[in-house]
């Protein structure tokens, strides 16, 4: 049988090699340099990781070349990687020519960049005349030029943010770290290489590359290289074990919005452990995390990466995140023990309550999952009570902390407190004991770098003088004044309610409105006190109801609310009714989201 030979034809290479063998040039076709800088600094950070950890090499994917004449190659696939990669010795060129005079690193840096012969002497001192070996889409070639050389240049587009990025990063090196930077970059870092002749359409290549399958993410990452530690015949035991456990996972999360819950999931799991792991780089965090603890031996590592596993597996900890922590209705058995066991049945602030103050907060859920956590773990009954009500205090300090700032604030940033929330979530998971007066005193210590919204008149001002805007906002606030009042009624759910302004927001009602009489009505309209609930399937004002206040109580009477129904005995309706409302609104938010020390 003859054997028919293979058209395309790959290699791996040394990125360093590959670009000394010819020339480059980005197709017309092609996108602009379009790397992000957040894109950009993890490049250099995960070889940074990959230097200090000394590895043998580091593998930057696959690049597709189709062949335009010998020694030339236009690039279908890797623009991005290239140059990113030649900015990166261009930059260091610079540094081994101006700072540390390393002339040879200099001229090995300048046979990347220019199409130079290995034995002709160089520096970047005569680039101007040398010939690049990458050219980059049309509007990219001058800046790119321009940097290689180590010109200066503007601000202008995607390739210069991302030099400035490089710039710094290379900038802030010490000159040892530079050149062992730059040696890992000419021995270690590999990259797969696809020739394509000019008779095969390369884009068809590209496709089947790229759109097969699915995109590795975060999670997938984070499984190899837990994967990587269990290599010996010895680890076989173990190796079944960490398998079985990631799928349960998996399994588990496969029939609720699979990897999207999952992904939350174990970074709200591992940063009750860690501490605080960056959404846009988690599986770095995550690498860096776990070597931190297994620097010692593989042997332990292998054990702590087997454990780690078979913690974020644990059946109950899974069913704490999804169908309580993040469910729309909580588990009625945990929620109904957790109450029962710190003697809130009642309450008008329990558990269900809380998770339901908190679920648009994603922010909290590491601070929640490690306080249930706890809960949930101790097993001697009596210990199990303690801890439930240090628990509910908890939860009651974090809900008033986060709801108050939330009404107060312009609006709600989780990056305020992601990092410090986290961070004390491991505190809580690693203490033997739950803290309590160390929680209260961290939260406030979160309130004093924010709006001191914990100050209870700082509070009380600002909801009886505000505004309110932002629909999941009002509810939450009317709905725990409405609780305050409203004896023996069931949790409301806040997808049931509407937002309903008193004194309508369409200027063509207003004219009937006697109370606003040589007044502006539009400051009035998103006052807090001119703002109610009305619940599902209770009849709504409509055109003829907003004509005037006196027909609009009609509607507001029979409400299952009490805010609404109060509604009712008010005679008219004006500024000066609103500011009242208001200020006793404020008086009543005070007291349903308490702060104790």
């Amino acid at each position: 049988m003859t054997t028919q030979k293979t058209l395309i034809k790959a290699d791996c290479w040394l990125f360093s090699n590959l670009l000394r063998e010819g020339r480059f040039s980005v197709p017309w076709y092609q996108r602009y340099y379009d790397w992000k800088t957040n894109q950009v600094q993890e490049l250099l950070l995960d070889i940074k990781e990959a230097v200090k950890e000394k590895r043998d090499c580091y593998f930057l994917g696959t690049v597709i070349f189709v062949e335009e004449e010998p020694g030339h190659w236009k690039i279908n696939d890797g623009q991005q990687r290239m140059i990113t990669f030649s900015l990166t010795c261009a930059a260091l060129c610079r540094k081994f020519a101006h700072e540390t005079s390393d002339s040879q690193r200099e001229g090995m840096a300048l046979r990347i960049l220019f199409d130079l012969d290995q034995n002709m002497a160089c520096s970047l001192d005569n680039a101007q005349s040398y010939t690049s070996r990458i050219s980059p889409q049309r509007d990219d070639v001058v800046w790119y030029q321009q940097m290689i050389r180590g010109n200066a240049i503007g601000t202008n587009g995607t390739i210069t943010s991302a030099w400035r990025i490089i710039d710094e990063f290379i900038a802030s090196q010490k000159p040892e770290e530079s050149e062992e930077y730059f040696d890992f970059l000419l021995q270690k870092l590999e990259i797969a290489c696809l020739k394509v002749p000019p008779e095969v359409d390369p884009n068809a290549v590209y496709e089947t590359i790229n759109c097969r399958g699915k995109r590795l993410e975060d999670l997938d990452l984070i499984r190899n290289y837990i994967y990587s530690h269990f290599n010996a015949d010895q680890d076989s035991e173990r190796k079944d074990s960490v398998h079985e456990n990631l799928e349960n996972i998996h399994t588990f999360f496969s029939g609720r919005a699979g990897s999207e819950r999952a992904s939350q999931y174990m970074r709200c799991h591992l940063q009750s452990i860690f501490g605080f792991l960056r959404k846009d780089s988690f599986y770095r965090d995550v690498r860096k995390a776990i070597a931190n603890q297994t620097q010692e031996s593989s042997e332990l590592a292998a054990e702590y990466v087997h454990r780690l596993t078979e913690k974020v597996a644990d059946r109950k900890s899974l069913c704490l995140f999804a169908e309580t922590i993040i469910a729309s209705n909580p588990n009625p058995d945990f929620t109904r023990a957790f109450n029962i066991d710190c003697r809130k049945t009642n309450s008008k602030r329990n558990l269900v309550v809380f998770l339901q103050e908190l679920r648009g907060y994603t922010v909290t859920q590491p601070l929640v999952f490690a306080l249930l956590t706890a809960y949930l773990s101790e097993t001697d009954n009596l210990q199990k009570k303690q801890v439930a009500e240090i628990v509910h205090k908890n939860l009651s300090r974090l809900t008033t902390f986060v709801l108050r700032t939330a009404f107060v604030a312009p609006k709600f940033e989780p990056s305020h407190f992601e990092a410090e929330f986290s961070d004390f979530a491991k505190k809580i998971t690693w203490e033997e004991e739950i803290p309590d007066k160390k929680f209260a005193e961290f939260l406030l210590d979160c309130d004093r770098q924010n709006y001191s919204v914990l100050n209870d008149s700082n509070f009380r001002k600002a909801i009886s003088e505000m505004n309110m805007r932002g629909g999941n906002k009002i509810k939450q606030l009317l709905m725990g004044i409405n609780r305050h009042h409203q004896r023996g009624s069931q949790i409301l759910n806040d997808r049931q309610l509407t937002v309903e302004h008193i004194l309508p927001k369409s200027d063509r009602h207003w004219g009937s409105w006697e109370g606003f009489y040589e007044m502006d009505p539009s400051e009035w309209i998103n006052r807090i006190g001119n703002l109610t609930l009305l619940g599902r399937g209770e009849d709504r004002p409509g055109d003829k109801g907003n004509a005037n206040f006196t027909k609009k109580k009609e509607f507001y009477k029979d409400s299952t609310l009490i805010i609404t129904r109060q509604l009712a005995d008010c005679e008219e309706w004006s500024p000066k009714q609103i500011k009242r409302r208001q200020a006793d609104m404020a008086k009543c938010a005070v007291k349903v989201w308490r702060f104790t020390p």
